[in-house]
């Protein structure tokens, strides 16, 4: 599969927004160990296991989200990457926390190098961005957005904003990678 010239990722989960509800979707946060469909990777409801997340990012500069990838690819619209080094995905827990991203942007907003506001529980909540809160980072993506409008995961119902690549509709996916340039 061709993703970005230059770099190599893996798959670690990807659902569709119509599997949203499932709790190993949901609710768990990257530290859990709640595999779906391990052995099958596909889009519309995969999660690898702990222990294969722990040894990818092992062997890992780099984690990504993108929006729909079978459609859109790689454009950069609705799309987060950062260095593990600046925001460690597997280990941030946190609700509303500024996180440094080398590049993200949310419906045409965007910016590079930059804190955006993640939120990230145990038990309550997959890595996620609010987008209709600012709360002090420099990433603002309000305007245009829905209340509490949850980007790259979550997704409670009647927060999802139709003009967002990973929730545009009941098929549209979020892909969370590892990898890195090479």
């Amino acid at each position: 599969m061709t993703s970005e010239a230059g770099s190599a990722w893996t798959l670690v989960m990807s659902y569709a927004l119509e599997n949203r509800r499932m709790e190993q979707i949901a609710s768990k946060s990257m530290q859990q160990d709640t595999p779906v469909n391990e052995h099958s990777p596909n889009w519309n409801l995969y999660r690898t296991s702990l222990s294969q997340m722990t040894h990818l990012k092992s062997q890992s500069t780099h984690w990504r989200t993108t929006c729909s990838f079978p459609t859109y690819k790689v454009d950069y619209t609705d799309y987060v990457r950062a260095k593990f080094t600046d925001f460690d995905i597997m280990t941030f827990l946190g609700s509303g926390i500024c996180k440094k991203v080398e590049y993200v942007n949310i419906r045409g907003h965007q910016c590079a190098q930059c804190t955006t506001q993640w939120w990230h529980e145990n038990s309550q909540y997959a890595p996620h961005i609010d987008s209709n809160y600012s709360n002090g980072c420099q990433f603002v993506p309000t305007q245009g957005s829905v209340s509490s409008e949850d980007n790259f995961g979550y997704y409670a119902p009647g927060y999802v904003n139709k003009k967002f690549r990973c929730t545009a509709g009941p098929l549209s996916t979020t892909n969370w990678w590892f990898g890195g340039y090479l």
